[in-house]
């Protein structure tokens, strides 16, 4: 049992408040060599906290956070590995086991901890503020196997999380520290050359793969009217003559193509997706319709890539649940909204059992109105009275509590 450097009393006073722990940098542990330590000495630094066994199938990702440890460490990487028995009985042995196999196979350098638990009622209180809804809202839920990992910012906020079967050396786990050991200036820069990190998951929800273009023909279904009374949908938007409107995620045009028929000539459809194959099948489709007011975007990742202050209505039909980079692509929405403008998410809807889609594909209307609320929008109208689908309009907040654009640590 892991040996808590707390008193009895403060043991006893232990609940959902994590101890009353205002951040992260109040919680102690102790080492693998029995000695007293704290995340508060690596305060101003970035930190991977790691859940590690010894007899574990992913037992050779030691081997990648020592490499990450070798390349990083000067640079201000902390990586912090917690063993814990609690998957498997996969770290059944000491301290001084686990210390001298640690050295002895993987050369092991970073630091330690003694045995802890992550989960359960006996878990570390760092654990329950990690996996915590209330203290970690971004990236709660229980750690699920061993050598999951949580990326701490300078600031001390957590800013990625990693489950088991993503490698320490992965393109995804080294572009999300190389980012938080940037400063705001440089990451300014990188913003617009890279991009920040991708996410796995946000607000407790796993963020779906993206749509490959080779799957644009289900977009275009015969059945699509029947099931999802599209027209009825695009009713509900309420476009005018002369709009500007943005369809985000447009795929091959099935939304765009009948948004730009309703704005007219002297209105303009921007057509904003990732994949210019899907970009090229739109203007194909647009070309034989005899639609010329469509404006095809392909945009990065992390950002809409439209201008500024220049749309009136932007539309995300079934994608934001595939944003990889929610905060980021908000952001940007922001930025090319006028003022007044609004913005609207077609979902499928969670709550119903019965809508035929894979459930990372689906979310709930509380869901929506989450994310959208933290990243500055308001609901201000629903439609429900669609089959398989929530329809939610948003208008933007005042922005002086929000994140900077860019710069998320």
């Amino acid at each position: 049992m892991f040996r808590l450097i707390f008193t009895i009393a403060l043991k006893l006073t232990c609940g959902f408040t994590v101890c009353g722990a205002s951040s992260i940098y109040d919680f102690t542990f102790e080492s693998i060599d029995g000695k007293s330590a704290s995340i508060e000495d690596y305060k101003g630094e970035v930190i991977l906290i790691v859940n590690v066994a010894s007899k574990c199938g992913y037992t050779g990702q030691y081997a990648g956070l020592q490499k990450l440890h070798e390349k990083y460490s000067d640079q201000g990487l902390r990586i912090v590995g917690f063993p814990c028995n609690d998957f498997g009985g996969q770290e059944p042995g000491t301290e001084a086991e686990i210390k001298a196999f640690c050295k002895a196979r993987y050369d092991v350098a970073f630091p330690m901890t003694s045995k802890i638990e992550v989960k359960g009622e006996d878990a570390h209180p760092l654990y329950r503020w990690l996996t915590g809804e209330e203290t970690n809202p971004r990236f709660f839920g229980q750690v699920k196997w061993n050598f999951e990992k949580f990326l701490i910012g300078r600031d001390g906020q957590v800013v990625n999380r990693f489950r088991t079967r993503v490698n320490p050396t992965s393109e995804s786990i080294t572009g999300a520290i190389e980012w938080a050991l940037l400063d705001e200036a440089a990451r300014a820069i990188e913003y617009e050359k890279g991009g920040p990190p991708a996410l796995f998951e946000y607000y407790g929800r796993e963020i779906a793969r993206t749509m490959h273009w080779q799957g644009a023909p289900w977009l275009m279904r015969k059945v699509r009217e029947e099931e999802e009374r599209t027209s009825e949908m695009i009713k509900e938007l309420k476009i005018k003559k002369g709009m500007t409107v943005a369809d985000i995620g447009s795929g091959n045009g099935y939304h765009t193509l009948m948004m730009a028929k309703l704005i007219g000539s002297s209105g303009k459809a921007f057509a904003v997706d990732i994949q210019p194959e899907m970009l090229r099948m739109l203007e194909d489709r647009a070309k034989k319709a005899g639609v010329n007011n469509i404006v095809s975007v392909e945009n990065r990742y992390w950002d809409a890539d439209l201008p500024e202050k220049s749309i009136d209505l932007a539309v995300m039909a079934d994608v934001y649940h595939e944003f990889s980079h929610p905060e980021e692509m908000l952001a940007s929405i922001r930025r090319a909204l006028k003022p007044g403008g609004q913005v609207v998410l077609l979902e499928f809807r969670t709550e119903d059992p019965k809508v035929p889609i894979k459930p990372e594909h689906k979310m709930s209307k509380a869901q929506v109105i989450k994310e959208m609320g933290v990243n500055g929008f308001e609901l201000v109208r629903s439609y429900d009275k669609l089959p398989w689908q929530h329809l939610l309009f948003f208008t933007m907040t005042p922005s002086e509590s929000l994140p900077r654009d860019g710069n998320r640590s």
